[in-house]
């Protein structure tokens, strides 16, 4: 064969053989990249965000055990507490200086940068929302360690109202003293009275305590859902719903086919004017959407894109909640 020949040839099969190296390569350096917002959504960080705003709303009394004593929080409500109240854990009668601390939440702010919705258990262990007339969590300690009721003691609480409602009882909280997600019991509320000025009762519960009753809605209820904007799961994102004109919020806890639900627990009425509150933390900032809706039949809400906030901006948009 021709020399020049040759080489044209082996120079050909050395330009395919290149060429197919090179096609061989392209899927492989073809990637897409991550939604850099929707990866930074960190569900544990938003949970941290709400326990810190749980943390700081602390109130710090110091008692003594063998006098007994009253105190007031910043909102006005009233703890007394009778002399020897308090045992270890381990029940170990305690003398001395007590220290108590109160949180109390009246607003709906509060419950949603607490997680502390007015979600309650029924008897057959489904949940349904709450109107509540305040909430507090009260706990002992002393020497760091947390105490507990002597046998057969309980305290004396009011907890200030403006208006009486005779459908309020006492609830008390499910889970530990940091809640993941807080839910409320029905307690005995034969000790349990509403007077001018707020709610008084006698309690035997060193942790949350409710003043709360079921909400009874008429007409026809629907399932209610929400679609988050794209990227966004109940593994990243908080979604809370707020009722118009009544001391209510809700959780959503159910995620089904992309979407949040009010199913398998609750229904809400047809016609009821509510706010959808979403909420990530998304690089150490809060991020949100607050949608008013009136729900409809079968309702599907479509949440838009969340706007950055600052704590105090998120604070003062749950505060213009009706």
């Amino acid at each position: 064969m021709n020399f020049k020949i040759k080489l044209g040839l082996i120079a050909l099969i050395g330009a395919m053989a290149f060429t197919a190296c090179k096609k061989k390569e392209t899927p492989e350096e073809t990637f897409t990249l991550a939604n850099p917002i929707t990866a930074q959504a960190s569900l544990q960080d938003l949970k941290n965000f709400l326990s810190d705003n749980l943390e700081n709303a602390k109130q710090s009394f110091t008692i003594n055990e063998d006098a007994g004593a009253t105190i007031t929080g910043a909102q006005g409500t009233t703890i007394t507490f009778n002399a020897n109240s308090f045992v270890t854990q381990s029940g170990v009668a305690v003398t001395g200086n007590v220290t108590i601390e109160l949180i109390e939440i009246f607003s709906k702010k509060d419950m949603i940068l607490m997680n502390a919705a007015t979600m309650g258990r029924q008897w057959d262990n489904t949940l349904k929302p709450l109107t509540s007339g305040g909430e507090m969590r009260v706990t002992a300690k002393q020497g760091g360690q947390y105490l507990k009721l002597a046998p057969g003691m309980n305290y004396q609480s009011t907890m200030p109202a403006t208006t009486i409602d005779p459908n309020m009882g006492l609830f008390y909280g499910e889970g530990g003293v940091t809640p993941d997600t807080l839910v409320w019991n029905a307690a005995d509320s034969n000790q349990f009275f509403g007077q001018t000025g707020g709610y008084t009762f006698w309690s035997d519960s060193m942790n949350w305590v409710n003043c709360d009753f079921f909400n009874s809605y008429p007409g026809p209820q629907t399932i209610v859902q929400a679609t988050p904007t794209s990227g966004f799961t109940n593994n990243n994102m908080l979604l809370f719903l707020s009722v118009d004109g009544i001391n209510t919020i809700c959780n959503l806890y159910g995620f089904s086919g992309g979407n949040f639900t009010t199913a398998p627990n609750y229904t809400l009425p047809v016609g009821m004017s509510v706010h959808f509150i979403a909420i990530a933390m998304i690089a150490g900032n809060p991020h949100v959407s607050i949608v008013p809706a009136t729900i409809v039949n079968n309702h599907i809400e479509v949440l838009p894109s969340l706007t950055q906030m600052t704590p105090a901006q998120l604070a003062t948009a749950l505060s213009n909640l009706p």
